[in-house]
């Protein structure tokens, strides 16, 4: 190896360069991290799956959700037939989603551990919400964990934290959707190893301080109105109280 030539190196001529290109460097990493935040699961509404159905979009609407990058679609199949049901999750999984069954006010329908099983027959698994652990025992939820063999996803608000059990969900999810108590509901997910789960209309725009975490995003596709252009040209779906 030839030496170097100590008139010909001047580590103060370089000097100016090598922090420059470290600067950058240090800087391409830091922004790396700043926007790695990346979209987990999202959900429909029954609405929503009734709409795409309806006009022939449900391909496309799921396509689309997986080019925004998220894994998970969690489904509100309340009173959607065997038939449909099939259709819905057969399309997220041709676009590389997990359709996951959203178990919508089980204390209203008084659903049994079976019942609720029934619920996920169609999908890859089932998600319990807040309104569940509000009206379930641990004892109820240990019941279906233990005869229902495919994911179960656990939803909460932050103050349903002493309520979650200790096993048994595949992912936990804490539902930030105060703007007022979003770092605190954050901090919280962290805590709990949970997902933080963004509310379209409240804390969405809070994405960008997500760091390199996972987010949820009630509902899809963010916005209270949307035209979707197929079978039926230019119709508008206004949201309700669940978003749409």
């Amino acid at each position: 190896m030839d030496r170097i030539n100590p008139k010909l190196f001047s580590w103060k001529k370089l000097r100016p360069a090598f922090l420059q290109c470290f600067f950058a460097s240090a800087l391409v990493g830091l922004t790396a991290t700043i926007s790695n935040a990346s979209p987990y699961g999202t959900w429909l509404s029954k609405p929503q799956i009734m709409f795409h159905l309806s006009n022939g979009t449900l391909d496309p609407a799921m396509q689309r959700m997986r080019a925004q990058q998220y894994r998970v679609v969690f489904l509100d199949f309340r009173n959607v037939s065997d038939l449909d049901q099939q259709k819905v999750a057969r399309a997220a999984r041709q676009s590389q989603l997990m359709p996951v069954a959203w178990i919508q006010s089980p204390q209203f329908r008084s659903l049994s551990v079976r019942q609720l099983i029934d619920e996920g027959k169609h999908t890859d698994g089932i998600q319990v919400d807040d309104h569940y652990f509000a009206n379930y025992s641990l004892s109820d939820f240990y019941a279906l964990r233990s005869q229902y063999t495919k994911q179960i996803f656990c939803s909460i608000q932050p103050f349903q934290a002493a309520q979650v059990p200790r096993t048994g969900c595949n992912q936990l999810d804490v539902q930030c959707y105060s703007p007022v108590k979003f770092k605190q509901c954050v901090g919280l997910a962290d805590r709990l190893r949970a997902v933080p789960s963004l509310s379209t209309q409240n804390t969405l725009g809070y994405r960008e301080q997500m760091g390199e975490r996972s987010f949820n995003v009630f509902l899809w596709p963010h916005t209270d109105e949307f035209v979707v252009r197929g079978p039926a040209q230019n119709v508008k779906v206004t949201s309700g109280s669940t978003g749409l």
